[in-house]
């Protein structure tokens, strides 16, 4: 009976076709089958298991990123993230694996608190030369990267440099001026002219000279194409996780940008070989290369090697003209969409030079509703509304009183940060006199209510923006000139959506049609 009964289960275990005798559409069913059911445990863990999942947020963005991605692609990640901070409070869910905060502690306990929290890697764009610069390195090499720029950013640096950007302020007054004889209706596009003027200072302080926008009657499309770079490489960073489509979406980038690419190089690559011939020139001139003249370390012990300078000397230049264009740009707008604000200003400024060879940068480093409205346009339309996202360490770490577990990301969105209800009174309209002191007869008391730590524009910390002071004397000593030498108001006055903007790293170039006049 047992021979039997061992036989009869030979035989029925015979007759069970082997795993090689499957279909190709049954092994396809199978694997369909298995990776199905990932899914579904991937995305049940993601929404009540994973270490993010008492956060609050949609349960799309803790189910993927595809929704980050999407709006990053369409140059709207400051929008998304804003809607959902709307909705779900001041720390948010927007990926399986990322948190962004409004909340102004944050900034000490994500970009302060030591040992510095490193950058997430996949919101990097790879240097094109394979040299980092200060914002891709990281650890040892931003450090010693930083330390060899940091003096050409010192205040004693910026008074050197000083006559170098009030010159190129004189040569914009003068450029405009042409322009208006060239427009019978006087509309002169001063997004493009602040353009011109910002690329010109920030490439002689970094090249030793200008890209000559201002001269004459020279037009160029450098900030365009400055922009398209940026735009290409956004969209890059955020397919890098998804491999390999970031692999093919870098290729075509690369052939589309390849021109593009090779002729700033170029042009970056000469400009320094020329600044490096000229040495040290002592009190004569300063500049953000004098510090590293004749210290170039190809052994990158201390120095700075050629090819880093190169890839930084570029990015100094393209975020430099970038970000001061639009703020200075959205200033000129915001002016006019607020004519009390501009009638304030006016009156500051008119009533405090007697010449307008008065206007310096150390002269107008005093001027209280000057700076207020620098400030209040950081804040309202900062130029690069991005989140700075930061990968939490292994074991854990407290942000403003939330634990946020180890390997997961975090991040402030600059943007967000200024414009939320819950740090600011009345956030989406312009007020200058919520950043005068509160001496000043114009301030109001309601501005109390502001959280003024939440207005970190330049970041904080050992990886902030080291060209801040740099910025702000521009814009102070542009905008006062601007003031000084022109009444200015918009060519469309119905015109209330120019903010409206895509945002690719940075606000994406607009034009700012304005009716331009001297002064009478």
């Amino acid at each position: 009976m047992q021979m039997r009964t061992r036989l009869d289960t030979m035989l029925t275990l015979s007759d069970m076709p082997s795993p090689l005798a499957f279909s190709a559409s049954q092994i396809m069913g199978i694997a369909g089958a298995i990776f199905i059911v990932y899914i579904i445990a991937s995305i049940i863990y993601n929404i009540y298991f994973h270490p993010l999942s008492k956060y609050p947020g949609p349960k799309i963005t803790a189910i993927s990123r595809l929704p980050l991605i999407y709006s990053t692609i369409t140059g709207n990640t400051w929008r998304f993230t804003d809607r959902l901070h709307a909705h779900y409070g001041s720390i948010v869910r927007i990926a399986p694996d990322e948190i962004a905060t409004t909340s102004s502690g944050a900034w000490k306990d994500i970009y302060t608190t030591k040992p510095l929290m490193p950058k997430d890697p996949f919101s990097q764009t790879p240097p094109m030369n394979g040299a980092e610069s200060l914002f891709t390195a990281a650890g040892e090499t931003h450090h010693r990267i930083r330390k060899n720029f940091i003096n050409a950013f010192s205040d004693r640096a910026l008074k050197d440099q000083s006559p170098i950007i009030e010159s190129y302020a004189n040569l914009l007054m003068t450029r405009l001026r042409r322009e208006i004889v060239k427009s019978p209706d006087g509309k002169v596009d001063m997004a493009k002219y602040y353009g011109y003027a910002t690329l010109d200072i920030i490439a002689d302080l970094t090249f030793g000279e200008s890209f000559y926008g201002l001269e004459g009657d020279n037009e160029h499309s450098w900030i365009l194409g400055f922009f398209l770079g940026a735009k290409f490489g956004s969209v890059r960073n955020s397919l890098s996780r998804f491999h390999p489509i970031d692999k093919i979406f870098g290729w075509i980038f690369l052939r589309l940008t390849a021109k593009n690419r090779a002729r700033s190089w170029q042009v970056a690559t000469d400009k320094i070989s020329r600044r490096l011939e000229m040495g040290d020139l002592g009190a004569s001139r300063s500049d953000f290369i004098t510090p590293v003249v004749g210290r170039l370390d190809e052994t990158q012990q201390k120095g700075i090697t050629r090819k880093e300078l190169n890839t930084n000397g570029l990015a100094v230049v393209i975020a430099g003209c970038q970000l001061t264009t639009v703020a200075l740009a959205t200033s000129t707008y915001l002016l006019m969409r607020y004519p009390e604000t501009l009638k304030r200003l006016t009156e500051e400024i008119r009533g405090s030079f007697k010449l307008e060879a008065d206007i310096t940068i150390p002269s107008t480093m005093n001027l209280p509703y000057l700076a207020a409205v620098i400030n209040e346009t950081l804040r309202i339309h900062h130029p690069t509304p991005i989140n700075l996202p930061r990968v939490v360490p292994p074991e854990g770490q407290m942000i403003d009183g939330h634990w946020i577990p180890g390997g997961n990301i975090i991040g402030v969105n600059l943007q967000n940060i200024q414009n939320d209800p819950a740090n600011w009174v009345e956030p989406r309209i312009f007020h200058p006199e919520r950043f005068l002191p509160e001496s000043d007869s114009r301030y109001q008391k309601r501005f109390d209510k502001d959280d003024k730590q939440a207005f970190q524009p330049f970041s904080v910390g050992g990886r902030n923006c080291m060209g801040g002071k740099v910025f702000l004397a521009e814009a102070r000593v542009i905008l006062s000139k601007m003031v000084w030498n022109f009444d200015f108001d918009m060519v469309d006055s119905n015109d209330w959506n120019w903010m409206d903007q895509k945002a690719y790293l940075v606000f994406e170039p607009k034009a700012l049609m304005v009716k331009l006049k001297e002064k009478a």
